[in-house]
Parts: C-alpha cells; sequence; structure tokens
C-alpha cells in the first residue's frame, strides 16, 4: 500500500509510459482476436448458406417457377421445350394440374408445386430428350 501510494505521488497522478505500453498492447490483442472472430462467423455463416443455396429443393422451385412465368406469359398456339437435362438438374417428370406446375428433379419428387395463373389449357408432352409444354 505504502509503493502505491508513493508511486501516485511520484509521477503526480501521470500514468508512467510503462504502463500506458501495456495498455495498448492488451487494445490491440483485444482487437486482434475481435477480428479474428468476426471472420470465423462470417466463414461458417458462408459454408452454411452455400448448402442450401445449391440444394436440390431449391432449383427444382426455380425450375418450377421458371415453367409457371412461361405458361403465364403464353398465348395460344404456342409450345415450348423444357430439356430433361438442363443446368439445374435431370427433369425426370414435368406435371400440370390444378392450375400448377410440379416437376421432378434429380428424384425428388414435388410436393407443392407452382401455380400459375392462366385462362388457356395447358397439357405437356413428353419426347425422347424433352417435355414439350403447349398452350391452347
Amino acid at each position: 500500500m505504502i509503493l502505491l501510494l508513493q508511486k501516485v505521488f511520484v509521477n503526480h497522478g501521470k500514468v508512467s509510459r510503462l504502463e500506458m505500453v501495456n495498455k495498448r498492447g492488451e487494445l490491440l490483442n483485444q482487437v486482434i482476436i475481435q477480428i479474428i472472430l468476426v471472420v470465423l462467423i462470417f466463414a461458417v455463416f458462408l459454408m452454411m448458406t452455400a448448402d442450401k443455396i445449391n440444394a436440390r429443393g431449391v432449383r427444382q422451385q426455380v425450375v418450377e417457377r421458371e415453367l409457371a412465368l412461361l405458361i403465364d406469359s403464353a398465348v395460344p398456339g404456342m409450345n415450348f421445350a423444357v430439356w430433361k437435362t438442363n443446368m439445374n438438374g435431370v427433369i425426370s417428370d414435368v406435371e400440370i394440374k390444378d392450375g400448377r406446375v410440379f416437376v421432378s428433379l434429380e428424384g425428388l419428387n414435388a410436393l407443392k408445386g407452382y401455380a400459375y395463373f392462366s385462362r388457356y389449357d395447358v397439357s405437356v408432352v413428353e419426347e425422347d430428350d424433352k417435355f414439350v409444354v403447349m398452350v391452347k
């Protein structure tokens, strides 16, 4: 206790250079640790979302939505082809029923489908390497 009082009186209430260097070093260490933690959390977040983005279910929904939008913008007499092998995967089946488009992609069967709003008759015909969607 006497040493502590002597130190205060000797420095006249000023902090010594050694204590300032220690405080700077501690602050630098804390900042570096926080930066490393933020980078690690961000990396884990990216790894977890990358799997979800490339999932079959998401790709299946994308194909269903694209087909529904094509049907919505089609006029009677228009036909368009959906190739069985495309950038989203291998399409095994395309169905149109009750105003919804159902796509089976890479063995994953469609559950909900995607609604389209066309007042025309829509049908699907399977050919060798594609599905032809016909709007009548």
